[in-house]
């Protein structure tokens, strides 16, 4: 920056000042040039009047549009001064967009240049959801000196496992919307740096009128548009095992290094639930400090990636569900006021809301009072605490299903990045808890029903389901859904999972199964936090897709990406429930409680 510029950014006072009265000043295309020369560019919001203040950073790759609904005011109003930095190859900066592979190096030259404006007093906290989230951790783990906390809100744990994958499968469902928005975007912006792009435009044009036929009409590595405007689509979605990639853009293995206090934001239809949870976790537990163990904290509301509203798929849970009633603006500018001050952390570490209950604070996860209990599959589709008595020989020590990939099952809610689009035109596949009757009709979904609960019954935890499942392909998927059944019929979908058999143990290596050989999978659905209602059932769904949340399995040994479309096989599902093979489901029971509870869901 010249000494012209810092002089201008140094002017807090102006003219023209009216007593009485705080002039907010907002600078933009604020340079910075990042290690290797590239400029990268901010918007810069402070109160004139104050001589030096901490920084509140975000970093963004969408661009300004995106970042209106930042709590930019609030924070002015907390003494920070609120710096936004587009990210490298997106809006108002240089070079070009990769994602996650200079933000590390980006994020760190941001917090130090941030840390030496003129009006700043050399401290930074760092704000942000999703990708903006990522940024942080992906610069935390280095301990920068100016950094002081850290406000990831709903961000996963790692790249591979929890933001291109789950459970194996790849996140068709998320990463085709994503990737179509940063093409557009990649595309906008290439055209505005004077590149022609009219072919591209009109491929775009193309793919968008129906994204995912269009990934699918071709082997996914090859999707049109997407591939050819950011190759990360082929380099994701090739490298389906660990191998070099991963590690080397991931923070995942190096988040014990963090050493500042962090404020965990998530929502338990977030896609990116998982993820947030563990990095609360895991630096609770082997943060670097501690001021950083003790300062971590941990914020989930019955929400989805892109709304803190309280009504979420089919359900309202009123407004004290929402993140206004929770007050959630006030706890993140308290908490970057602390963070920046070196002052206690306030508040308890965990504040989750039970679903048809209310909020509650906690001080661990998953809490100490939790009850893991199995609940067993039963022939005849039944489902309870008692193992099958049940000799594997016998006739109904199993049940069968054909799965076949060209009619996959349709995906209704769950834990989705899906902002729009269902079935018929509907909104069924975005994210919540969803009535699953419209798959009732299917054959391809089991179905495992308790008897009526006699008390009210809450589930708070991590939560599995551990098949014995046999398929006659060389490779499977299993979907485990759990479904909170009314007495009025609804079946409303809670949580859901994913496990593709041959990584089954992690995706450092594929290890293909044997065609008619009982394999033990664990289907990790990562959390809830629900209260089943006294009278009403719980229920666990079996199925082999989900579409379009992850891609449908084909049913080869090799890489899904890389298989010709229509070239899948149908295949035959076996799920055993029997002595021998006893399939089940491990819920997280909290004892019941008598403190107060708040308005349900209606």
């Amino acid at each position: 920056m010249t000494q012209q510029e810092q002089a201008t950014l140094g002017d807090a006072a102006g003219s023209g000042t009216v007593p009485g009265v705080t002039r907010r000043i907002v600078d933009q295309g604020v340079p910075m040039a990042a290690r290797d020369g590239v400029v990268l560019r901010s918007v810069v919001h402070r109160l004139a009047g104050r001589r030096t203040q901490p920084i509140v950073l975000v970093r963004n790759p969408y661009g300004e549009p995106l970042t209106r609904g930042l709590p930019i005011a609030p924070l002015l109003g907390a003494g920070f001064a609120v710096v936004v930095q587009d990210c490298r190859g997106t809006a108002d900066s240089d070079g070009k967009f990769v994602p996650f592979e200079t933000e590390a190096t980006d994020t760190l030259d941001a917090i130090d240049w941030c840390g030496t404006l003129p009006f700043s007093n050399g401290t930074v906290v760092m704000y942000g959801a999703s990708y903006s989230g990522m940024v942080q951790l992906a610069a935390a783990v280095h301990r920068p000196d100016a950094l002081a906390g850290i406000i990831p809100v709903v961000t996963p744990d790692d790249y591979q496992t929890r933001l291109a994958y789950r459970g194996g499968a790849f996140q068709l469902g998320q990463l085709t919307g994503w990737y179509t928005m940063k093409a557009l975007q990649s595309i906008t912006y290439r055209a505005q740096h004077g590149e022609q792009v009219g072919p591209l435009f009109a491929a775009f044009g193309a793919h968008a009128a129906d994204p995912y036929g269009s990934v699918t009409r071709t082997r996914l590595a090859d999707a049109p548009v997407l591939s050819e405007v950011l190759p990360t689509w082929r380099t994701w979605t090739t490298n389906d095992t660990t191998g070099d990639y991963w590690p080397s853009v991931s923070y995942r293995d190096r988040r014990a290094e963090v050493a500042v206090p962090g404020l965990h934001v998530g929502g338990w239809f977030d896609l990116f639930l998982g993820g947030t949870i563990s990095n609360f976790a895991t630096l609770r537990e082997r943060a670097a400090t501690e001021r950083a163990r003790d300062g971590q904290r941990l914020i989930v509301g019955p929400w989805q990636h892109t709304d803190q509203s309280g009504t979420v798929g089919d359900l309202s849970f009123g407004p004290p569900a929402s993140a206004a009633g929770l007050g959630l603006e006030g706890i993140v500018t308290d908490f970057a006021a602390a963070t920046a001050a070196g002052a206690q952390i306030a508040g308890p570490p965990i504040r989750l809301y039970v679903m048809n209950d209310g909020w509650r604070d906690e001080h661990e996860w998953p809490l100490a009072r939790t009850t893991f209990t199995p609940w067993y599959l039963q022939p005849g589709g039944g489902l309870g605490p008692a193992v099958p008595d049940v000799d594997a020989a016998a006739a109904d020590a199993s049940t069968s299903y054909v799965h076949d990939p060209a009619d996959p099952v349709p995906m209704i809610g769950g834990q989705s990045g899906i902002m729009a689009g269902g079935l018929d035109g509907g909104n069924q596949w975005t994210a919540g808890p969803r009535d699953q009757r419209p798959l009732d009709g299917r054959d391809d979904v089991l179905r495992f029903t308790g008897e009526p609960l006699a008390a009210d019954t809450e589930v708070t935890g991590p939560v599995e389901v551990v098949l014995h499942a046999a398929t006659s392909a060389d490779d499977a998927d299993f979907v485990a859904r759990l479904v909170d059944v009314y007495p009025d019929g609804r079946a409303i979908g809670v949580v859901d999972g994913v496990v593709r058999a041959k990584f089954r143990d992690g995706q450092d290596e594929a290890k293909p199964v044997t065609p008619g050989e009982v394999t033990e999978l664990r289907i990790d659905l990562w959390a809830t936090s629900w209260c089943f209602a006294a009278g009403h059932r719980i229920r666990i769904d079996i199925a082999s897709s989900s579409y379009p949340n992850w891609d449908v399995n084909q049913g080869g040994a090799g890489n899904n990406a890389l298989v010709e479309p229509g070239s899948g096989a149908r295949a035959t599902q076996h799920i055993h429930h029997c002595t021998a093979f006893p399939s089940h489901v491990v819920l997280p029971l909290i004892p019941a409680s008598t403190g107060p509870a708040s308005t349900g869901p209606s």
